[in-house]
Order: C-alpha cells, then sequence, then structure tokens
C-alpha cells in the first residue's frame, strides 16, 4: 500500500506538490488577499504544513508515495467536532496522477468512516462541477457514495455559513465561482451504525 497519513517528517517531500502559482485556476498574483512580496507557494506550503501535519486532533492528512519515495499526491481534511461529518479541505497533485488520487481518497474516506463519519463536504470552482467526480473518486466509492450540490458562492464573496467559511474557505474571498457539496454513504451501505453516544 502506497498510501501514508502525512506527519512533519513529510515537510520536504511534499513541497513540490505547492510549487504551482496558481490557485483555484487563477495566477496568484492576481490573488487580492496576497501582499504583493508574498511568495504564494512557501505561504501555501507553510500553513498546510502548520495545519495538517502537526498533529492537531482534527486535522489530517494522506499522501500517495511511489516506490522511489516520492509524493505524487495529497489530500487533507477537517474532522468536525459539531456533527458527524468530514471536511475535504485540499488536493494536489503532480500530473496526471488520478489513480492516485482515487487511491489517497479511497484512504481518508476509511478513516473516516472507522470513526463514524460518513459524509463530508467539500468546495470546488464552478467550472468543475461535472468532472469532480470523475477524477477524485473509484469505482466503489463512486458506487457507495452519492451526492447532493448545496449552494453557490459567488467570486469574492463570504459564504454566509459560519462553519464552512471557516473550514472550506478559510475565512478568504476567492477568485472564482465556487459549489459546495455534501457526499453522502448511501443508506444501504450504513448496515452498521457507528456508536455516538457520550457519557
Amino acid at each position: 500500500m502506497n498510501v501514508i497519513k502525512l506527519n512533519l517528517s513529510h515537510c520536504d517531500k511534499i513541497k513540490p506538490l505547492f510549487n504551482n502559482s496558481k490557485f483555484m485556476g487563477v495566477d496568484a498574483s492576481q490573488n487580492y488577499f496576497m501582499g504583493p512580496n508574498v511568495n504564494f507557494s512557501n505561504f501555501y506550503h507553510q500553513s498546510f504544513v502548520e495545519t495538517y501535519l502537526s498533529d492537531l486532533n482534527n486535522y489530517h492528512a494522506y499522501g500517495y508515495e511511489t516506490d522511489e519515495g516520492v509524493i505524487t499526491t495529497i489530500i487533507s481534511f477537517y474532522e468536525s467536532s459539531d456533527d458527524a461529518s468530514w471536511y475535504w479541505n485540499h488536493i494536489r497533485s503532480m500530473g496526471q496522477n488520478s489513480n492516485h488520487i482515487k487511491q489517497v481518497l479511497n484512504k481518508v474516506i476509511e478513516h473516516n468512516e472507522n470513526k463514524g463519519r460518513l459524509k463530508f463536504y467539500s468546495m470546488f470552482p464552478k467550472k468543475y462541477v461535472s468532472v469532480y467526480r470523475r477524477l477524485a473518486f473509484s469505482k466503489e466509492a463512486s458506487t457507495r457514495y452519492d451526492y447532493f450540490d448545496e449552494y453557490n458562492v459567488n467570486t469574492k464573496h463570504q459564504c454566509k455559513f459560519n462553519l464552512a467559511w471557516q473550514i472550506l474557505y478559510t475565512r478568504r474571498l476567492l477568485p472564482v465561482d465556487t459549489v459546495v457539496r455534501c457526499t453522502f454513504l448511501k443508506q444501504e451501505y450504513r448496515t452498521e451504525l457507528y456508536n455516538g453516544g457520550n457519557l
């Protein structure tokens, strides 16, 4: 199995995945939330490391590592403390690695199902609405999970829903129209429910 849970020891290995001047398909120099003297790639990488690789309780990342030790794909997510869901925050990949993406997402789904989290929220550019699942979902995941698009957020608008604004949008006004989607495990696959009780 080439899918691994990432930690601080992978900090340098994942850096090449951030050597891209684009954010959501738009050149980072056009993103008005970045100052003119900020190196976007370094900023983005450092923020990712501090959030997802630093042993925080609710923030995690998995990656695909080749036999040569190269990490080609990463997916990060947030486990909500407010309900039995998780939030898919980032995906970074080198080139045409759709199979790697699918394998990493399968592992992330398995991680969350084992904790009773059977639905998740994601945000992505509206222009990718028709290719999102085809790119990232394995045949098994596509069979077991269904979805609905919950709402749109227009370019440079604040998401009005607090948890999504904080977790999916990281309190940023984004340079493209986006869609927030809810993806959930179908009822027929919910054969054994997680015990959500607490004393």
